[in-house]
């Protein structure tokens, strides 16, 4: 199968390249980046298109593998040049901008996928993981061909909306507290604290770590292109700030409430009862770094 993956040379598109290789798939990328994916196509032998028009042509299978603000224009860009046959897939980690012009294509007769794999490229498990999948025109029809690119996928179909405020809640607000925490760590002796910090304080300065070495482009567009994150970070700060006036105030019996009542809100999570023991699994898989 022909596969084309437009975006080829950032870290999911590489993730992709792997992953269709692996399939014995006939690959063509393109990017802008002009340096970067010539070192790719040359270090895994796969075509390197002159740009994003002549890399559609003849192509079976259209992976758009770019930032979130560039999808819409590259849709636009390709839509003319599809081949009839093919199908077109974007997997950007916001939804709200693309769908207007993947429905344009769509309504044109071309098979579309809008997908979002929920995980990282630095996952080498298969594509053994949660993808989650937003209709386009047909959810039905578009949930039979993923599985037929993505067999070994759990695909978890969710509309727009619903996919876009999860995502704020999922991706926008623990990536906040995760840069906040390390804009205020950052100016300590981070070594002398690892040595001193136990397992909350290794974990999230694991996580905290990993959020920062991501690209800040994506991050930045993860939080300010979504229009449900700034109600999720009001929320989250007030309630910091409730928190903070009870430990400010030396308030013990408002502190116990707001732990309690919050632990309430968690038991409906049934795996809650399981999450010390994991955090300790989390623990040992960090110790053996």
């Amino acid at each position: 199968m022909k596969v084309t993956i437009i975006g080829g040379a950032g870290r999911m598109g590489r993730w992709f390249i792997n992953y269709f290789l692996k399939g014995g798939h006939d690959i063509t990328i393109s990017d802008k980046r002009s340096e970067e994916a010539k070192a790719i196509s040359q270090s895994v032998n796969v075509r390197l298109a002159r740009n994003n028009i002549e890399a559609v042509k003849d192509a079976e299978i259209i992976i758009v593998s770019t930032p979130i603000n560039v999808t819409p224009k590259v849709l636009r860009e390709i839509s003319e040049k599809i081949p009839k046959s093919a199908t077109v897939m974007e997997i950007s980690s916001l939804k709200s901008q693309v769908m207007f012009e993947l429905r344009k294509i769509a309504k044109s007769g071309i098979k579309t996928l809008s997908i979002h794999p929920l995980f990282g490229p630095g996952t080498t498990e298969a594509f053994e993981e949660r993808v989650a999948l937003v209709p386009v025109l047909n959810a039905d029809y578009e949930l039979r061909l993923a599985k037929t690119i993505f067999p070994k996928t759990q695909l978890v179909v969710v509309d727009v909306e619903e996919h876009d405020r999860a995502m704020a809640l999922t991706l926008s607000l623990p990536h906040f507290m995760n840069i906040v925490f390390a804009s205020v760590v950052g100016q300590e002796d981070i070594n002398a604290l690892k040595k001193l910090g136990g397992p909350t304080f290794t974990i999230q300065l694991a996580l905290s770590e990993g959020v920062m070495s991501e690209n800040p482009l994506l991050y930045s567009s993860i939080q300010i292109d979504n229009k449900f994150t700034t109600q999720m970070l009001e929320r989250f700060i007030s309630n910091a700030n409730t928190l903070k006036q009870h430990i400010t105030e030396k308030k013990s019996e408002g502190f116990l409430q707001f732990f309690s009542n919050t632990r309430t809100l968690l038991l409906k999570d049934n795996e809650f009862d399981a999450a010390y023991e994991k955090m300790y699994k989390i623990l040992e898989v960090l110790k053996e770094k």
